[in-house]
């Protein structure tokens, strides 16, 4: 399995930004996208963007939340484990 170079955070505030996105992306890193600044019509765009983009490039796309997805490079996996979190530090029950 291929390692991701970073991990990056972005907030894209216009589909102008994509670009960033491509790039990041293309070159390896994990990326957060958080879509909570865009309005609909960029939010719509952008995500078509990163769909068609992670799909060329074989990588993956998971949802977060209805606002924030992972883009990840071919041979990484976000893997979702909440399974695990029950009874942990976090967990004060």
């Amino acid at each position: 399995m291929a390692q991701a170079r970073n991990l990056v955070v972005l907030h894209p505030s216009s589909y102008r930004e994509s670009k960033v996105v491509g790039e990041r992306l293309r070159d390896g890193d994990v990326v957060v996208l958080d879509l909570t600044r865009l309005e609909a019509d960029d939010m719509h765009r952008l995500v078509d963007f990163v769909s068609g983009l992670v799909f060329g490039l074989q990588g993956n796309i998971d949802k977060v939340t209805a606002y924030v997805m992972v883009l990840a490079p071919p041979g990484v996996a976000a893997i979702d484990d909440d399974a695990h979190l029950t009874g942990s530090f976090y967990n004060q029950s």
